[in-house]
């Protein structure tokens, strides 16, 4: 059975002689393990498309349990990442967020996007690494299933004295002084970062730059991310500001 699909490539290894293990993430059919036969071959035409990061339609061939890719049709390789290290070690982080993220015939198609938007940005935007990721971070947990409580205190469920309210990654969002008194401290502008990027498109990035308060909700949000999410991930994270 033949189908087409558009996905992107998370992982790939070599195999054998001339052939290559490719893991896709596709927004219909979530995450695909095929095999690409001759890949590897002088003047394949799939060597570029079972690279990491590529983006394109891909046709796969099923025969039994087995995937394999026959076709692709490459709509973007984001080729420019492999020129800058910083940039290609966030983008890898990406990509292993949603390598965590995809199951086989689980559609994602909000991740796909996210995903697409945030490695363009990554790729061909003059905006600082760091802000790129932590936008990531604060669209890729909501669709996780992890929303911090932003509005009113975790704990107790009161509005915080803006002058001592938390951020505590444990519980899971903005907290009273007297609720959370260990956990750091978090400004308003950071605060509404936070409330606001779960809510916004990714497209919505560059208005953050030159905001004096985005490394601090980059900073305090990692932590959230980690505790949640850092075992399933098969890449180290990228440094924050």
């Amino acid at each position: 059975m033949l189908y087409t699909t558009d996905a992107i490539v998370l992982r790939r290894a070599d195999y054998r002689d001339y052939d290559r293990m490719v893991t896709l993430f596709s927004p219909e059919h979530g995450r695909i393990d095929a095999i690409a036969r001759g890949c590897r071959r002088p003047k394949s035409a799939l060597l570029n498309a079972t690279e990491v990061f590529c983006a394109g339609q891909f046709t796969i061939n099923i025969t039994g349990e087995r995937h394999s890719i026959t076709q692709c049709d490459i709509r973007d390789s984001f080729y420019d990442l492999r020129f800058d290290y910083d940039r290609l070690i966030h983008g890898i982080y990406y990509l292993s967020l949603a390598d965590a993220a995809a199951l086989p015939e689980q559609e994602a198609p909000g991740l796909f996007m996210l995903l697409l938007k945030a490695l363009a940005h990554l790729a061909y935007s003059q905006l600082p690494a760091a802000l790129l990721t932590a936008s990531f971070e604060m669209r890729y947990m909501p669709l996780m299933g992890y929303t911090p409580q932003m509005e009113r205190c975790v704990v107790c469920g009161r509005e915080p004295d803006p002058a001592d309210a938390r951020f505590d990654e444990e519980k899971g969002g903005v907290a009273c002084g007297l609720c959370s008194p260990n956990a750091p401290r978090i400004s308003h502008g950071a605060r509404r970062i936070i409330w606001r990027a779960a809510q916004t498109d990714y497209t919505a990035v560059p208005k953050l730059e030159g905001h004096p308060d985005w490394p601090e909700a980059a900073r305090l949000y990692r932590p959230f991310v980690t505790r949640r999410i850092e075992r399933r991930i098969k890449s180290d994270m990228p440094e924050l500001p």
